[in-house]
C-alpha cells in the first residue's frame, strides 16, 4: 500500500500520518474501553439533527446512535446490491468513527473484526467474553428452537448459540429502539420508524462463518474477482449460486439477532466492526490494481433495479446521509481513504 499512496490527491495525507484503524483484539484493554463507552455515550444523547418537527415522524428516534440506525433504514434499498454499497457505508463507518471521537471522547479509531480469526467457532471469540473490555457476550440461549428456512435465498439454517438478551458486558442494559421490519422468527414492526424498545439480541451461530466467513472465503473474494461487478456482487453474495450470502452477509447472519435485520443492523454496535472488515477488505482489494480499481464502480442506485430501468450512478453523484450528516458527500470523495475527507489506513 506504501508504494500506491504517492499519487494520491491529498498530499497531506501520508502512509505515516494516516490514523490506523486495528483488529479488535489487538487493542489495548483501556482503547476496548473507551469505544464502548463512547457507544453508550452515543446512545444516551439526545438526536443531534433530527427536528423537533421531526419527532412524531421519526418516533422511535430517541438517540444521536439512533439517527444512525435510521438513517441506514431509510436508504436500505438505495445502499445494497448498488453501485454504492461499498462507499456508502465507507462513509457512515467514519462518520461515526467521528462521532465517537469528538461528541464522546473515543481516544482511538473504529477497530474492526476480523471474522476469519473465529469462523470455526465465533461464540468462543475474545469479542463476546462478555466482560468489561468486550463487545458483550452472545445471547441469552434460547432453546426448543428448529431450523430457518430464508426463501429469496432457498436456505436452511439450524438454530444459533444464543438467541435472547445479552448476558453481560457494556451492551447489557442497552435499549433497541428502531426495528426490526425483516427479521425471521421476528414480530417486526408495521412502519419504518416506529418506537419499539427492546434488548439488544445475538445469537452467534457458527453454521454461518463456517460457509461464508472462513479464510478461504475471504482470500477468494479479493483474488478471484478482477473486476467491481463480480467482486461486489460475490462480497455481497448477489447473483450467486453457490455462495449465496457472501462475507458481507455472512458477518450479519453468523452474529444474528439485532444484527440480521436488513434495515435496522447498525442498532447493534458490532455493526461498525463488521463493515470495518468489509471496508478493509475493498482497500485491499482496490490496492492489488490501483490504476484500475480505485475509482471504479458499477450498478445503479436502487437495489435489484439494473439499466436501463435505473440511471447507472456516477461518482459526481451525492450519497444520501439524512440525519447522519447535514451536508450529502460525494461519491467520489468516498473511494480513497489517503484523499478528500479521509486519511486512514489498516493494519
Amino acid at each position: 500500500m506504501r508504494s500506491n499512496i504517492g499519487s494520491r490527491a491529498n498530499a497531506q495525507c501520508t502512509y505515516d500520518n494516516a490514523h490506523v484503524r486495528r483488529e479488535w483484539r489487538t487493542l489495548p484493554r483501556a482503547t476496548r474501553k473507551s469505544f464502548t463507552d463512547a457507544v453508550v455515550c452515543l446512545q444516551s444523547m439526545k438526536p443531534q439533527i433530527m427536528t423537533t418537527a421531526q419527532a412524531h415522524q421519526y418516533a422511535g428516534v430517541k438517540s444521536r446512535w439512533d439517527e444512525f440506525v435510521a438513517t441506514h433504514i431509510n436508504y436500505t434499498m438505495n445502499i445494497h446490491d448498488t453501485a454504492d454499497f461499498f462507499a456508502w457505508h465507507r462513509a457512515f463507518v467514519s462518520y461515526l468513527e467521528e462521532d465517537l471521537r469528538t461528541l464522546c471522547g473515543y481516544i482511538d479509531y473504529m477497530p474492526y473484526w476480523n471474522w476469519a480469526e473465529d469462523s470455526a467457532a465465533p461464540q468462543n471469540s475474545p469479542l463476546f467474553t462478555g466482560d468489561a473490555y468486550s463487545m458483550g457476550s452472545n445471547g441469552e440461549y434460547v432453546s426448543g428452537r428448529t431450523d430457518t428456512w430464508l426463501a429469496q435465498q432457498d436456505v436452511t439454517f439450524p438454530p444459533g448459540t444464543g438467541g435472547g438478551c445479552l448476558k453481560s458486558g457494556p451492551f447489557s442494559k442497552m435499549v433497541v429502539n428502531l426495528g426490526p421490519l425483516d427479521l425471521p422468527n421476528a414480530d417486526n414492526v408495521a412502519s419504518s420508524f416506529q418506537y419499539n424498545p427492546r434488548c439488544l439480541q445475538r445469537d452467534i451461530n457458527p453454521w454461518f462463518s463456517k460457509n461464508y466467513n472462513t479464510w478461504t472465503n475471504l482470500t477468494e473474494v479479493v483474488l478471484k474477482n478482477a473486476n467491481v461487478e463480480d467482486f461486489q456482487w460475490r462480497l455481497q453474495g448477489y447473483n450467486s449460486d453457490t455462495d449465496k450470502f457472501g462475507v458481507h452477509g455472512g458477518g450479519h447472519y453468523s452474529i444474528g439477532g439485532s444484527m440480521m435485520d436488513f434495515h435496522s443492523s447498525p442498532a447493534e454496535p458490532l455493526f461498525y466492526l463488521h463493515h470495518g472488515m468489509v471496508d478493509r477488505i475493498w482497500t485491499i482489494w482496490q490496492n492489488l490494481d490501483i490504476g484500475s480499481r480505485q475509482n471504479s464502480i458499477h450498478g445503479t442506485g436502487t437495489l435489484g433495479c439494473s439499466v436501463p430501468d435505473c440511471p447507472a450512478m456516477q461518482l459526481t453523484d451525492r450519497l444520501p446521509f439524512g440525519f447522519v450528516r447535514t451536508a450529502d458527500p460525494v461519491f467520489k470523495d468516498m473511494m480513497d481513504t489517503f484523499a478528500g475527507p479521509l486519511c486512514y489506513r489498516y493494519e
